[in-house]
């Protein structure tokens, strides 16, 4: 069926499998891809039917850049360069030669037209949508836009070298206009509208991208004669403002000073253009992850600097001696397969860093046959039957590098370790981003390779790590760091089977922790290493990259026992008991980390600022207490902030008189610090919630939760997993450097989306979680003055909180549980600011006293991965 979004009468015919003439191949070209044929193609095409040729056309390449695209874009169709005539002959021909319904034609007809017919017939409609799904899905939604163009604009100066003015487009529509200026029906200038002019946003609406400044030759005309310049936009044809009278004659134009005037005028609105178009044109520049495999295909991983300057140089070989960085490869090929060690070995090989060791260990008689193999082709290489038979590092490899046979090595992977290692020396170990290598098809070795599930990991977090083995299995570590842990390791009941390089994954995780207290584990954010999955179906790719996490993140999943783990944990978790849990709302397979509180009952003081909205208000209160293990231990405190309906003064006044909650009268301009402020000061609790009082609480037994985290001495504050009503994202952590500003991560994301395994269902430590839902102790909020009720007193207060927290507690962390999911209406009470102006100019001027405190604390990625676009949704693209 065709698209709803274009015309579609009740009948369409079938598309005519006869011959086509040569004029028949003149207007397909014309109707598909608005354009003549090539030179010699209407007399080849000429006898082919006419459906197969129409729908080949339709699957081409040209077709979305040329045809789809322009329409996303906002740019002209090529359909427009056809005369007004030619246009008409066209649409007479759809009808005439295809047999396609259509509606009555009034007047011209534009190009938006005919291309509405093309794709309105359900068999080119389907065709379409098979091989250019998004994009052709995007152009249904653009057509579906109702309305014509609301077009405003005028020509407002004109001399003997350039004609200005504005162009605009109200109904929002056209984002970017072309422009035409004709005089006495002659086209005498063209281009486009796209120049920065504040004044025209300002009093007349629009994005303000709406400028002109239009080349022309005046001296084509008789001098001394007075010119009518008229205003058309070239898609319609409609003539837009009054003529422009122009005195063609030098005498009348501006002086030498008047024309610099206006000159330096547009060079200032054109940087002005070119700077808001700078978020716009990242955000093209940036790669959806949908299309990971091209992204890998057209970007290579980067030489590292050091090795780029000694190719500027000219110097193509590698140093004849490590420098310190050579590498004791250890490869796992315990699975039994020899062809996948060689291929791993092969990767090794490809190394512009020859500075390595590799043994192989594995004790199936294939494994050690073709290490032998490999052995006497390269003395670098050698192989071991188990773990235990591993000789002695004798001090010649500094680093040690751990390696599933089957792993490929990307050909710049030890060059950065190497540039890593140079960086930083006192790393204890380095991890990296990577991928699965699936084969789409065919035999060895000619069958295709596709690059999929990229795994993009972050900064090294103990929070995510208790559910998740973040840094992975494979990685480099430092051996002198190996050294130092080696023997607790061995005794450990986690690695005793095989010892501290034992590849099981509990003993894994267990050596991470015991490196993470021998130095910084350092994420590498290159795509150094792809894993293998030869087991892998199209159809098990596929479903993965609808949003299944592949076993390449599954596999990470934790699996050391508390008890296992408890030596390598950091000191202030000691003496505190965790367990893992299942997700509450069952949308992650991997557990979540609840850490059992020692008070029990302490006080918790939920802070809930309200006006009004009682059906709101008793929904939260409700399931806090339905919610909570010991309701008895909750004070709740409302902040009744003006509200005049009876019915929620009569369910305060009852609520307080039942011993409910307690309430604040505070008759004052809304201010959602102050009202914080003034109900910390009235709290009784030693741990306070800020919450908003459009939520409903999902988690049971929260309070208990919450008191597990809060009572940790390196726990700062704790944000949680809100969600809107249809279980998508609201709030999973606030991020900085995103657009250059804050942004909460996930926006938008189901809670259950596969990918979230690396983020939103991950606990972990944000640099901000936002104030809907905020904790910390009483006297946390206290030492740091609470909310800043005088310059912000309605936004980014709470972002503002965590960034003076943090640095009046530098020891301390900011961590958001998704074990604790709300519910989140967000500002269903208040309503959002940029439907009022008055609220839009109190959040501008609250921005910029933000950006001005805070100062490159909200530029930069704060622990994120630096091959994530900062211009797009957060984790959805790579730059």
């Amino acid at each position: 069926m065709s698209s709803p979004a274009f015309d579609a009468p009740a009948s369409w015919p079938a598309l005519p499998t006869d011959a086509l003439s040569e004029g028949d191949v003149l207007q397909l070209y014309r109707a598909v891809l608005g354009r003549e044929p090539d030179p010699g193609v209407a007399q080849r095409a000429a006898g082919r039917p006419l459906a197969e040729m129409a729908l080949e056309m339709v699957r081409s390449e040209e077709m979305a850049l040329k045809v789809l695209s322009p329409v996303v874009q906002r740019r002209d169709l090529p359909h427009a360069h056809l005369s007004d005539e030619e246009r008409l002959h066209l649409w007479q021909w759809m009808g005439q030669r295809l047999g396609w319904p259509a509606p009555p034609l009034a007047g011209r007809v534009r190009p938006e037209a005919l291309l509405r017919r093309v794709c309105g017939h359900p068999r080119l409609s389907q065709e379409l949508q098979a091989v250019h799904a998004g994009l052709f899905t995007e152009v249904a939604a653009h057509f579906a836009q109702p309305g014509a163009l609301d077009l405003q604009g005028k020509i407002e100066f004109a001399n003997h070298e350039f004609i200005s003015g504005w162009l605009t487009d109200l109904s929002g529509q056209r984002a970017t206009l072309r422009v035409e200026v004709r005089c006495r029906g002659r086209v005498v200038a063209s281009g486009s509208a796209h120049s920065l002019r504040p004044d025209i946003r300002e009093h007349i609406g629009g994005n303000g991208l709406c400028g002109f400044r239009l080349p022309w030759r005046p001296e084509a005309w008789p001098s001394g004669q007075a010119l009518s310049l008229q205003l058309t936009e070239p898609g319609s044809g409609t003539a837009v403002g009054g003529p422009y009278r122009y005195e063609n004659s030098r005498l009348d134009q501006l002086g030498v000073a008047q024309l610099l005037s206006k000159e330096l005028e547009e060079i200032q609105r054109r940087i002005d253009a070119l700077a808001t178009m700078v978020p716009q044109g990242l955000r093209y520049a940036a790669f959806p992850l949908d299309h990971y495999d091209l992204y890998r295909r057209t970007h290579r991983v980067p030489p590292p600097p050091w090795l780029q300057e000694r190719a500027w140089a000219g110097v193509l070989t590698p140093p004849a001696v490590g420098e310190g960085v050579a590498f004791r490869v250890l490869i796992d090929a315990g699975a039994g397969d020899p062809i996948a060690a060689r291929s791993t070995v092969d990767t090794l090989r490809a190394q512009p860093w020859p500075h390595w060791q590799a043994w192989i260990v594995g004790a199936d008689p294939v494994v050690t046959d073709a290490a032998a193999l490999m052995a006497a082709a390269d003395p670098r290489v050698r192989g071991v039957s188990a773990w235990a038979d591993l000789p002695p590092d004798e001090g010649a490899f500094p680093w040690c590098l751990l390696l599933e046979a089957g792993e490929r090595l990307d050909p710049m992977a030890l060059p950065w370790l190497v540039h890593a290692a140079r960086q930083t020396p006192q790393a204890a170990a380095f991890y990296w981003d990577e991928d699965t290598l699936h084969h789409a098809g065919g035999r060895a070795p000619a069958r295709e390779e596709r690059h999929v599930r990229p795994l993009l990991r972050r900064a090294f977090d103990a929070e995510a790590m208790l559910e998740l083995n973040i840094v992975g299995r494979s990685l480099a570590l430092r051996a002198s760091a190996l050294q130092a842990v080696a023997p607790a390791l061995a005794a450990a009941e986690a690695t005793q089977a095989a010892g501290p390089l034992s590849p099981a994954p509990a003993a894994r995780e267990a050596l991470v922790w015991a490196l993470a207290g021998q130095g910084p584990l350092v994420h590498v954010p290159q795509f150094l290493l792809s894993r293998v999955d030869p087991a892998s179906t199209a159809e098990e790719v596929d479903r993965s990259k609808d949003g299944g996490p592949g076993e390449s993140v599954l596999r990470l999943i934790a699996r050391a026992a508390p008890d296992a783990l408890r030596p390598w944990l950091p000191a202030a978790w000691q003496g505190r008991r965790w367990q893992r849990v299942t997700d509450p709302l069952g949308a992650s397979p991997k557990p979540l980390v609840r850490w059992t509180p020692q008070r029990p009952e302490a006080v918790i003081s939920v802070l809930l600022p309200t006006r009004d909205q009682l059906g709101l208000l008793r929904d939260c209160i409700d399931t806090l207490r339905e919610q909570a293990l010991h309701p008895g231990a909750l004070d709740i405190v409302v902040a009744d902030n003006g509200s005049t309906e009876p019915e929620t003064l009569a369910y305060l006044a009852e609520g307080a008189a039942r011993g409910d909650f307690r309430v604040l009268r505070i008759d004052e301009p809304f201010n959602w610090s102050r009202l914080n402020n003034r109900m910390a000061e009235a709290a009784r609790g030693e741990h306070l919630l800020l919450l908003n009082n459009d939520t409903r609480m999902l988690s049971a037994q929260w309070d208990d939760i919450l008191r597990g985290l809060l009572e940790r001495e390196d726990v700062l504050a704790v944000g949680a997993r809100l969600l809107y009503e249809d279980m998508t994202i609201q709030h999973a952590g606030v991020l900085t450097g995103q657009e250059r500003f804050v942004a909460h991560d996930a926006v938008g994301v189901p809670v259950d989306d596969g990918l979230g395994l690396l983020g939103p269902q991950l606990t972990r430590r944000m640099p901000a979680v936002t104030g809907a839902f905020l904790a910390c102790t009483a006297a946390t909020y206290a030492a740091t003055g609470g909310m800043d009720e005088a310059q912000l007193s309605v936004t980014f207060n709470d972002v503002d909180w965590c960034q003076r927290a943090a640095q009046r507690f530098p020891d301390r962390h900011i961590v958001y549980s998704p074990l604790l999911s709300l519910v989140h209406l967000e500002s269903k009470s208040r309503g959002f600011d940029f439907q009022d102006p008055l609220k839009q100019a109190r959040a501008d001027y609250e921005r910029q006293a933000f950006e001005a405190r805070c100062g490159g604390w909200v530029i930069e990625d704060r622990g994120g991965n630096p091959q994530l676009s900062h211009w797009v949704r957060p984790g959805t693209a790579l730059d």
